[in-house]
């Protein structure tokens, strides 16, 4: 009986396979396109028995193709299917409008401010790249009488979000903010007024690991020394808030 044991390695495109890995797939960064698809193939192309979108469901074309600590090629035990926290585009979500009611802030004194309008509790399950957006209504009066301000000062007025709580590592601090939208408001053309509402949209991606995140929503407003204090209305007008995760691991 004779029996006998090859050892070699495989190169698609490679002219030293041997120097390479058991397969070493190599080649040009070329693109074809397939005729009647709009679909385009890259060279160098692989392609498994079995892993394809007709054998698999549905869900199962929406999982990851990932490669595990041996090499190997699978498929992600469970979907990618986005965490939704609030949207505010699907009419059954019962929350299309975070600030139900008006929320007042009185500037006592003129400078920078920052008043938390809202809070929202949500988990990672993995980590993720999140994305934040908040479409937020403002009025302003003066502070004291509570008319219309003409004093023709520009102010820098808008939204930011900040986490309150996180996981070791992420910003918690009472100035950690991102996704600033700030702009100017000048309140007076010619002496007549301008009440509102006006609306600040804040937007940002963030990755973040796996946990538990408090996000808070504050509405900001910067008066100059020497104009008067002002009154903050948010929530007159359709405020909305979304949180949207895409696992990334």
């Amino acid at each position: 009986m004779l029996s006998s044991q090859f050892n070699a390695q495989v190169g698609i495109g490679l002219n030293n396979a041997a120097a390479q890995k058991a397969l070493h797939v190599s080649g040009t960064s070329t693109s074809t396109t397939i005729p009647g698809t709009g679909v385009n193939t890259v060279t160098p192309t692989v392609r498994i028995d079995g892993l394809n979108n007709t054998n698999q469901t549905v869900n199962e074309r929406l999982r990851p193709l990932s490669a595990t600590s041996n090499g190997d090629l699978v498929l992600a035990s469970v979907p990618v299917i986005p965490l939704v926290m609030i949207d505010p585009i699907s009419p059954g979500n019962a929350e299309t409008d975070y600030l139900t009611g008006p929320v007042t802030s009185i500037q006592s004194v003129v400078g920078f401010n920052n008043y938390p309008l809202r809070s929202f509790t949500f988990t990672l399950a993995h980590p993720s790249i999140v994305k934040f957006g908040a479409v937020t209504s403002f009025e302003f009066t003066a502070a004291v009488t509570l008319v219309p301000i003409i004093d023709n000062s520009n102010r820098i007025w808008g939204t930011k979000f900040r986490f309150t709580s996180a996981p070791a590592g992420i910003p918690t601090g009472g100035n950690a903010y991102f996704g600033e939208a700030l702009q100017g408001y000048s309140n007076a053309v010619n002496t007549n007024s301008v009440i509102g509402p006006y609306y600040s949209n804040s937007e940002d991606s963030l990755y973040l690991p796996a946990g538990s995140y408090t996000v808070e929503v504050s509405a900001y407003i910067d008066t100059q020394l020497a104009a008067t204090p002002i009154r903050m209305v948010n929530g007159n007008g359709i405020d909305t808030f979304s949180v949207v995760a895409y696992p990334a691991q």
